[in-house]
């Protein structure tokens, strides 16, 4: 059912190793979830007090790692909970929420083409953004299985918004590069829409 192609599957002997050493440490996975959390703060921070791209995306990128740690801690130490779960599910959308917010304030007065508000063009992703995510867990509330369908879920988001953030602060293109997000977070609300669709219809059937 999940998509084939997950940055996590690259990342996941890296995220491994990290896991083991953070959970012989005594690094809990909830623990591990605002560690997560911290650098979602601190990527805002390198915005509202730097305005600083290179720090902004940097964060992102510890973001992403501990997004999958907090995971990997859980199932080696066979700490799987379902208040983890509730938990990491709520931390994330909060950590998601900071780093949209850091975008739009660093994009507030920009212009796409000199013409469209960067601040449409970042609501749109962080709505469609929550909407992937949501109909992912709405969907496995009704069947069993794994939903993660879809080239842009969370890992990918993460992953997108680090590489161009990273580029745009040598290079520029912002605009340009949020445009792009905001295009393929869309297409994936409405791809994982559309799936999700196609298996009720055939369980109702």
């Amino acid at each position: 059912m999940p998509s084939k192609f997950r940055l996590r599957k690259i990342f996941h002997p890296f995220i491994t190793i990290l896991a083991k050493g953070l959970n012989k440490i005594g690094i809990s996975p909830n623990i591990a979830t605002c560690i997560m959390l911290l650098f979602s703060i601190l990527s805002l921070l390198s915005i509202l007090c730097v305005s600083n791209l290179f720090f902004f995306s940097l964060f992102i990128f510890l973001v992403g790692i501990f997004d999958g740690i907090d995971g990997a801690i859980a199932r080696l130490a066979n700490k799987v909970t379902l208040f983890g779960g509730l938990f990491d599910s709520l931390m994330d959308r909060l950590s998601e929420f900071l780093i949209f917010l850091g975008l739009l304030i660093y994009c507030w007065d920009f212009l796409l083409w000199n013409f469209i508000d960067m601040k449409i063009i970042i609501f749109i992703s962080f709505f469609s953004s929550i909407m992937i995510s949501y109909s992912r867990a709405r969907a496995e509330v009704f069947f069993k299985g794994d939903f993660d369908i879809g080239l842009m879920a969370r890992s990918e988001r993460l992953f997108y918004l680090f590489v161009t953030m990273l580029i745009a602060y040598f290079y520029g293109f912002v605009n340009e590069f949020l445009f792009i997000f905001m295009i393929l977070v869309i297409s994936t609300t409405y791809f994982r829409y559309l799936k999700i669709k196609k298996i009720i219809i055939d369980f109702e059937s």
